[in-house]
């Protein structure tokens, strides 16, 4: 009997030792799941945010510089700020169509194009030359004079992240058809003798344009179109998704500004 009474004693402060044991690891594993939540700042929220901004994803280029997980084969595009209505952009129902439209793609060797409408003739540089047959400028006029809004006369296209309110480089038209004016300071001094250069006929509007004609910002109808018509050749990119921006004066005081998103293959 004693020495069964030895063993269950031993037994015992085995039990002990072992609780103690497991108390203290577990102590240890909670320590390290604070100082790991600490480390990162917290807790991730329980809904995430929505600041509303638009982020898009641009394809990587295939190439043999790009066969294996890279973190440069990314890369994001976010909708440039002047998209949204109101303030510069304050007639933007003149941009009447776009090709190719929203999401869709063209070839490297395609073009790019937007309709602008307007009660009057949309400006265009001063001074500029177009062919009346084909649309080609053959002689840019003054691409750095700029309207009251502080943007060019000319239509200029901004690839984002080099968009026009970040100072990024803008790409003038290869191509202008329709009515258009090349002296924009001429309205400014006499809105009721508007020069009017007549270019060859637009090319048709893709289904889903806005109607030409009716003009929901005032009572005189909109009767001048021209079409901006840029080569993807002269504006330096490969195959991908980007973010166009439009930047175009109406035929009066007002600007239209698109955006809209181009597959490049």
């Amino acid at each position: 009997m004693p020495l069964k009474q030895k063993k269950k004693k031993i037994s015992a402060k085995k039990m002990q030792r072992g609780t103690v044991g497991n108390f203290f690891v577990y102590g240890v594993v909670a320590l390290l799941i604070v100082l790991a939540v600490t480390a990162v700042g917290g807790l991730p929220p329980e809904s995430f945010p929505n600041s509303g901004q638009v982020v898009n994803i641009i394809t990587p280029t295939p190439g043999p510089d790009y066969n294996n997980l890279q973190l440069k084969t990314f890369g994001y595009t976010v909708v440039p700020s002047l998209c949204k209505i109101g303030g510069v952009n304050n007639e933007q129902t003149i941009l009447v169509g776009y090709s190719p439209l929203e999401g869709q793609s063209v070839g490297t060797t395609g073009q790019i194009k937007v309709w602008v409408n307007d009660e009057g003739p949309p400006f265009i540089s001063p001074g500029e030359i177009v062919d009346a047959s084909s649309g080609a400028v053959l002689k840019p006029g003054d691409r750095t004079a700029k309207a009251s809004d502080g943007y060019y006369y000319e239509p200029a296209l901004y690839i984002s992240p080099d968009t026009a309110e970040t100072g990024g480089h803008a790409h003038f038209p290869d191509y202008i058809k329709g009515q258009f004016n090349n002296s924009p300071q001429t309205f400014e001094s006499n809105p009721d003798n508007p020069v009017i250069v007549n270019g060859p006929a637009i090319d048709p509007i893709p289904n889903g344009g806005k109607p030409i004609g009716p003009n929901p910002n005032g009572d005189k109808p909109n009767l001048y179109t021209a079409e901006d018509i840029w080569n993807i050749s002269g504006l330096g990119l490969t195959t991908g998704t980007y973010e166009a921006e439009f930047l175009v004066h109406d035929g009066d005081h007002d600007r239209g500004v698109g955006c809209v998103s181009i597959v490049i293959q």
